[in-house]
């Protein structure tokens, strides 16, 4: 980073160095010769009088005293005319990243800057100095004063930097007047935003001004004119950098600073398009547009980043215009690019193929953006690369052979390599080490596998190295001890196991530590953290690490985080913890201890925003918790603590609280409303699992931040307040398993907020209110089951679209099974449930939905998967009447219980529509008929029980159904497998009786039925009513027909001729060729006679002689 800095300043601040390198020489010279040069006496005593008003603390002015202040510090004279003209009195700043009254490394350091910096007040005497041509006040502290209107009398200043010296106000017109100016530079940190200007009007008569440095400075006043006061043709450097500016104006279409070289508008809000005169800066040098948020381009412009063939700095970040394909083709070909930051584009088209031309590129950053894109191999052409960040894209390859040709460049410059949140996969090679200059490694979010490779250690100058939420495995390298910069180190999340090496208590400038959920092993000792001084966060929890620390060792740290949960600490509770007094974060959390609570851990911190020593056996009373800062997360969670809760326990004004599953007794009340004036931002309260008793206070109006209210399984009685369903924010209450009684709250079933009400194994009475559903609720989960509510469930319920858990069994609820659960969206098929998250504080705690259901026979406790779960649970109650088909319309119900009612008719056969469904318990009932043959078509299930019911017949065959053991089907007239085998004649008789349920009840289309029949008959009497009623019809049909039979006669001895065969006289002839056998059989030949005439056929007919038959003709 450091050659960025040199590249940066040396191509932003060459023209002022231009500028100056005359009177830099002046200022030398008169140096050199300050002995010969004799000030003016009006001019020292002018100096005299502005030292006098200014207070100088570090005394830095001490050399000014005698008569000859050309010798002064800070102060340089002509050499001729013996005037003063240059005063430079810059205060400190610290050195590294140019902050006057910015961060520095210790408060030491700081304090001392702020020592050496001048303040006091800028003498109106300076107007006496007529030749004064250059003047430097920056990075001093003024005390929040204006800039004195005086500075815009020194006619003759060619130089002016009062910049970082906490002025305040408006700048003054004043400084219109100064003509001769050739450098103005007023910037201001924005962080302070202590100066502004309506107007820039005063600018327009510096016509020989060449660098300007406004940013900083509140110019939102100003931002329809600023273009117009800054249109001179002499600017070569403009800074309007944070100004607050809205606009970019597209009049004048064209500008006069066309020579300009700096043009730096970063940090402005634009929100809108870039006009074309930009692009017409052709000699830019540095453009530096950062988060302008513009949009696109003014209609018309064609031009692109083409248009400015010298540029070497580029930053465009932040402005969706870039993510055109003619802005980032006019990239491509901009060969003398430095640096070039497109981050934050939503950038989507590949681009790194095409930089191939930019073979002088030092710094190219593509983070935050959606580039779909293979690493290209032409990327480690790219050798004079000191930062490359493609970090949060979408980029994928393989990361090792891009390393390794970086590794093989001549002299590799890489000091930053970024390429986090991608799809990056490979290995780091072990080449990596001859990368010498890397400062800065990060890979996290990817698909790295392997190992970390030995070279590692060589990289002398990395400080930060980030290679978590990958898959590296295999154990942490000893090498890693010899990363002597190293002051940032986060592994987690992935497969390394091993030990922890000794050889990283060697790294002294370590500050950060995180190895957590790995599967690391072994023991920690003293060693490992023999020269840690500068450490102060240690993440290693969450591995199999054993810590074996003597009893009073002192750790040479003192840590801010200390997160050393399921790792084994125990028993006894760590002492040296008392030594981190600076502690923020603390997690001790199944580590494995059973101790008593010390005494020291309520008094040793001051402000903990974490603290977690749960799910351990710790005892003894809960102690003076004012320690934690505001919005703290304390759980103290599955250990022994008893007694009360102390009087001041609700001081700390905290985020989460968890107290759940100890021995805690007493009241709510002390908790809940002592004391408390003000609204709190407790966001989850868990308290389950006590021994807490009395009533449940009503003074909730001070808890409105609440999301999870969780008091299930103590022994509080009373009525449940009507004032927790106003809680806006309350999404999970459980209460099961208490002593509550009365009415339900219609403020709870009709709170908008609430996803999940548990209510279960309490003493509530009542009917379920008509009125629940009217408002937009969204409630997924509602338990009332083992209460003693009555009457019949409203058909109300079902406008809670959203229910995917009802559970109202064991109660003494009557009438019929409602028909609108269908419009339940979830369990009725229509839509997905999505997982159930209530309180989510990254790296913290996560809290999901969960809910203690009764499925299967069993009690069973889901969170992680309790979205997927839908659940209708009507058992043990009195519920009369059928089975309703529509219940069987719900394809996404997964766990039925009907079973302890009353319910009479047979199971619907439509119950195949319930695809999803594994279990089935219709047991106790009075069900009759058989048990429909659809059953066996319910692949999912793996629990049914439909024993003690009136079933008859045989048991339908199926692998599911078979499965299930005797108890399923017990208490009915059933056989067949698991059963025993049918008899034969009931086999008969059951086969016989079943077809006719099937035909009668079960699965018959009744309306089919009648539609066909009628069908039939109509057609039926359509084709043969007309044939009895009418004679024409029917000799009209009957010849139809004969000319048909003729005409298919001809057509099969025309397709088959061997048919055509003499027939015998014995057969059966008609009526037609009967006569033409006996007008042919007149005469007969005969072998005596020969011929002979026979009578008539009428006369044969009557003669009482049969006629003699021919054998042949």
């Amino acid at each position: 980073m450091k050659t960025l800095t040199r590249i940066a300043v040396s191509s932003s601040s060459i023209c002022l160095w231009l500028l100056f390198a005359s009177s830099l020489y002046t200022s030398c010279f008169c140096n050199q010769n300050s002995h010969q040069v004799q000030c003016l006496a009006t001019e020292r005593s002018v100096l005299i009088q502005f030292k006098n008003n200014l207070v100088d603390r570090a005394n830095r002015l001490s050399s000014w005293s005698g008569d000859d202040c050309c010798s002064w510090s800070g102060v340089v004279c002509d050499n001729s005319t013996h005037h003063v003209q240059e005063l430079r009195l810059r205060g400190p700043d610290d050195g590294i990243h140019g902050h006057c009254h910015g961060t520095y490394d210790t408060d030491e350091e700081l304090e001392e800057a702020k020592k050496q910096m001048l303040g006091g007040i800028i003498s109106n005497s300076l107007i006496e100095l007529e030749q004064l041509r250059y003047l430097d006040l920056s990075c001093n502290d003024f005390g929040i004063t204006q800039i004195p209107a005086v500075v815009g009398s020194l006619q003759n200043l060619r130089y002016l930097n009062i910049s970082r010296s906490q002025f305040a106000g408006d700048i003054p017109h004043q400084l219109g007047n100064l003509s001769d100016l050739l450098v103005l530079d007023l910037h201001d940190d924005p962080a302070l935003g202590n100066l502004q200007s309506e107007s820039l009007k005063w600018i327009e008569n510096l016509k020989r001004l060449q660098y300007l440095d406004m940013s900083g400075i509140n110019l939102a006043e100003a931002s329809d004119h600023w273009l117009q006061a800054i249109n001179t043709p002499s600017l070569k450097e403009v800074h309007f950098s944070s100004c607050g500016l809205t606009q970019i104006p597209s009049e004048p279409t064209r500008v006069s600073f066309t020579s300009i070289n700096v043009l730096d508008l970063s940090y402005n809000i634009f929100n809108g398009l870039l006009p074309g005169w930009v692009f017409s800066l052709h000699d830019l040098v540095s453009l530096d547009l950062t988060n302008g948020f513009i949009g696109g381009l003014n209609p018309g412009t064609r031009s692109g980043f083409d248009s400015m063939p010298s540029l070497t700095s580029l930053r465009v970040s932040g402005n969706t215009f870039v993510n055109s394909s003619s802005i980032l083709n006019s990239l491509y070909s901009l060969s003398n690019l430095r640096i070039l930051d497109v981050s934050n584009c939503n950038i989507t088209d590949p681009i790194l193929g095409n930089l191939q031309n930019l073979s002088f590129v030092v710094h190219l950053d593509l983070s935050n953006n959606q580039i779909v894109e293979v690493i290209p191999k032409s990327l480690s052409n790219l050798c004079n690369l000191t930062t490359l960040d493609l970090q949060s894209n979408n980029y994928s390859g393989d990361v090792t052979e891009l390393l390794e040709r970086f590794c093989e460049c001549e002299s590799p410059k890489l000091e930053l390599l970024a390429l986090r949140g991608n799809y990056v996969t490979g290995q780091l090679p072990e080449k990596l080490g001859r990368l010498k200059n890397l400062g800065s490694i990060d890979i996290a979010y990817n698909k790295l596998t392997g190992i970390l490779p030995r070279s590692l250690g060589s990289l002398s100058l990395l400080k930060t190295l980030q290679l978590n939420i990958n898959q590296l495995e295999g154990s942490i390298p000893d090498s890693i001890g010899d990363l002597s910069s190293l002051n940032f180190l986060d592994l987690s999340f992935n497969k390394l196991n091993g030990s922890l090496p000794e050889s990283i208590g060697k790294l002294g400038k370590l500050s950060f530590l995180t190895l957590h959920h790995n599967s690391l092993t072994g023991v920690v000792t003293e060693d490992h953290f023999a020269n840690l001084t500068a450490l102060k966060t240690l993440w290693v929890g969450d591995n199999k690490l054993v810590f074996d620390l003597i009893n009073d060792w002192i750790p040479p740290f003192q840590l801010e985080v200390l997160r050393i949960g399921s790792c084994d600490i125990g028993p006894l509770f760590p002492s040296w913890v008392q030594s981190q007094t600076n502690l923020e974060g603390l997690d001790l959390a199944n580590a494995n201890i059973s101790d008593t609570i010390p005494k020291w851990i309520w008094s040793t911190f001051s402000f903990v925003t974490y603290f977690n020593i749960s799910h351990n056996n710790i005892m003894g009373k809960l102690g003076d918790v004012s320690f934690l800062a505001p919005g703290a997360v304390l759980d103290l969670g599955s250990n022994n603590f008893y007694g009360g809760l102390p009087r001041n326990f609700n001081k700390p004004d905290l985020d989460f609280l968890d107290l759940s599953y100890n021995n805690l007794s007493g009241s709510l009340d002390q908790f809940l409303c002592d004391g408390i004036q003000e609204s709190r931002q407790l966001r989850v309260l868990n308290l389950a699992n006590n021994n807490m008793s009395g009533r449940i206070p009503d003074c909730w109006m001070n808890w409105e931040s609440l999301v999870i209210l969780n008091v299930e399984e103590n022994k509080l009685s009373g009525k449940i307040p009507s004032s927790l369903g106003n809680i806006s924010s309350l999404e999970s209450l459980d209460m099961r398993n208490n002593n509550l009684s009365g009415d339900l709250p219609m403020s709870l079933l009709n709170s908008k907020s609430l996803l999940i009400v548990e209510l279960a194994e309490n003493e509530l009475t009542g009917r379920i209110p008509s009125s629940i559903g009217r408002n937009d609720t969204c409630l997924k989960i509602l338990s009332l089951r083992s209460n003693k509510l009555e009457g019949e469930i409203p058909d109300e319920l079902c406008h809670i679209t959203s229910i995917q858990i009802l559970d109202l069994a064991d109660n003494n609820l009557s009438g019929y099974l409602p028909k609108c659960f269908t419009n339940f969206s979830v369990i009725s098929g229509k839509e997905t449930s999505t997982p159930i998250v209530l309180y989510d504080a990254l790296f913290q705690n996560q809290v999901l939905g969960s809910a203690l259901l009764v499925t299967k026979g069993r009690v069973s406790l889901y969170n992680t998967i309790l979205y997927l779960v839908t659940t209708l649970d009507l058992s043990g109650n009195k519920f009369s009447g059928s089975i309703p088909d529509e219940l069987m319309a719900l394809s996404g119900l997964r766990y039925l219980n009907l079973s302890q009612n009353q319910l009479t008719g047979r199971i619907p056969n439509t119950i195949s529509e319930m695809r999803q469904l594994e279990s089935l318990d219709l047991s106790v009932n009075n069900l009759d008929g058989r048990i429909p043959l659809s059953l066996s078509g319910l692949s999912a299930i793996n629990s049914l029980n439909v024993s003690y019911n009136n079933l008859t017949g045989r048991i339908p065959t199926s692998t599911q159904l078979q499965s299930f053991n005797e108890s399923s089907f017990v208490g009915n007239a059933l056989c067949g497998a698991p059963l025993a085998a049918c008899q034969p004649d009931r086999d008969d008789n059951n086969r016989s009786n079943d077809n006719d349920d099937e035909s009668d009840s079960d699965g018959i289309d009744w309306i089919l039925v009648i539609f066909t029949i009628v069908g039939l008959i109509v057609g039926f009497w359509i084709m043969i009513g007309p044939l009895l009623v009418s004679k024409r019809w029917r000799e009209a049909y009957y010849h139809f027909l004969d000319k048909m039979r003729i005409k298919l006669r001809d057509f099969i001895l025309l397709v088959f001729p061997c048919l055509k065969m003499r027939e015998p006289f014995h057969e059966t002839r008609s009526s037609i060729d009967q006569d033409q056998r006996f007008d042919l059989s007149q005469y007969i030949f005969d072998e005596r006679d020969g011929f002979k005439h026979h009578t008539s056929s009428y006369e044969a007919s009557s003669s009482t002689q049969p006629p003699h038959q021919p054998d042949s003709l």
